[in-house]
């Protein structure tokens, strides 16, 4: 059996790379016996009740729908939410690499292993942070009652139900999700939750897990026809190109540019999606000659979605929108670099007298935590270097030069 990887129960220290969390080793057979023995001891289980018939409506999820290339990191995801230790694992991740679509992935295939089921609270919409309550409490089917906080009627509805709680985009109310998080995990000991977020909530009983872009071919080596078909940012970008265009498909002449795409949009979904519907229109060539102006070219998104994921720049204004006037100016100025930096570099174009060098590394830090700029360490010199998403970063071009 293909090994799949595990947090440790003991919350190890993380390793580096996107999928940055301790790991043991579960079996795809150890995990399917995981989920059933939660099954057999969550101890509310409506069909271990004598005479009680077992509720109809047990969440609220979507309806399922396959995630192309995602299905090893949904492995992982749902391993995660069985066993981390606090019973909270956050998702993280830019703007539009897929966070939400994980999410709803993970809790569609984990809902029969949780007695009281699995529900999903949509928070982009909520504005103010004293309404999060209102929306958990919609979902559950709460009311308020008189004279009781109504947090307090979700604790004491929720105490002794085994309950996976999904509480999608938390990035604007970060600070109250993180109450309302500790708040649920010490009060009610069989909810677990998941969250998104493009940065982290920072109470301790997290485990974070950094959403990775589709992994892709590298556009300077050659790739055969059919090695390219097996990478899934190609596999996304060609179903969503033969649902707009039916006849649509690779050849050997096309390899190249397909690999170019994939390499320009850094793997990200919604990009990758955007810059598909554009193939009524345009041939390969020329969706890759336009890349260089990813904003004019990647708009037109489902008229469904929110409205900040119809185009790539609405979904980046709301990352940006989010930041501090200081984080900001430090934004914009790292589109200086055409590829890393390093922290000196970084000292020397973003301090001012308004941004003091010792404040640099500290407003760096957030954005890397925003999911706004990539660290990694230099092989090399065993120093940390940074870079922007090409998406990004023409984003913090335009910034700058407005």
């Amino acid at each position: 059996m293909a090994q799949r990887a595990l947090a440790t129960d003991r919350g190890a220290a993380c390793l580096a790379g996107p999928r940055h969390t301790a790991y043991l080793t579960l079996s795809d057979d150890g995990a399917h016996n995981l989920v059933q023995g939660m099954r057999m001891t969550a101890p509310h289980r409506a069909a271990g009740r004598p005479g009680q018939v077992p509720p109809a409506r047990r969440h609220n999820l979507p309806p399922r729908t396959h995630l192309v290339g995602r299905e090893q990191d949904c492995a992982i995801v749902q391993d995660l939410v069985l066993r981390a230790p606090g019973r909270l694992v956050t998702l993280t991740g830019t703007g539009g690499c897929g966070k939400t679509q994980l999410a709803l992935m993970v809790a569609a295939g984990l809902v029969d292993a949780f007695s009281d089921g699995g529900w999903l609270v949509e928070l982009a919409s909520v504005q103010a942070p004293h309404l999060i309550p209102y929306a958990i409490a919609s979902v559950l089917g709460r009311r308020e009652r008189a004279g009781e906080a109504l947090i307090d009627t979700i604790v004491a509805h929720l105490k002794t139900r085994t309950v996976l709680l999904v509480l999608d985009n938390c990035e604007h109310l970060i600070d109250a999700c993180a109450d309302l998080a500790e708040r649920l995990l010490v009060g009610c000991p069989q909810v677990r939750l998941l969250t998104t977020s493009r940065e982290r909530l920072r109470i301790g009983a997290e485990t974070n897990w950094r959403v990775p872009s589709l992994p892709g071919p590298d556009p300077r080596a050659t790739v055969e026809l059919a090695d390219l078909l097996a990478y899934p940012a190609v596999q996304l970008f060609v179903e969503r190109a033969h649902a707009i265009k039916p006849d649509f498909a690779l050849n050997p002449a096309t390899a190249s540019t397909m690999a170019g795409i994939c390499a320009r949009l850094e793997g990200l979904p919604l990009a990758l999606e955007l810059a598909a519907a554009r193939v009524s229109a345009l041939s390969l060539a020329q969706i890759l000659e336009r890349l260089d102006d990813s904003f004019r070219l990647l708009v037109g998104g489902s008229r469904t979605a929110p409205t900040r994921q119809q185009t790539l720049r609405a979904t980046l204004d709301w990352s940006h929108s989010l930041l501090s006037v200081a984080e900001q100016s430090v934004f914009r100025r790292l589109a200086v670099f055409s590829g890393g930096w390093s922290l000196e570099a970084a000292d020397a174009v973003c301090a001012d007298p308004a941004i003091p060098s010792a404040d640099v590394l500290e407003l760096l830090s957030h954005l890397v935590d925003k999911s706004l700029v990539v660290m990694a360490e230099d092989e090399r010199t065993k120093r940390s270097r940074y870079r922007l998403l090409e998406p990004i970063h023409q984003y913090a071009r335009d910034q700058l030069v407005a």
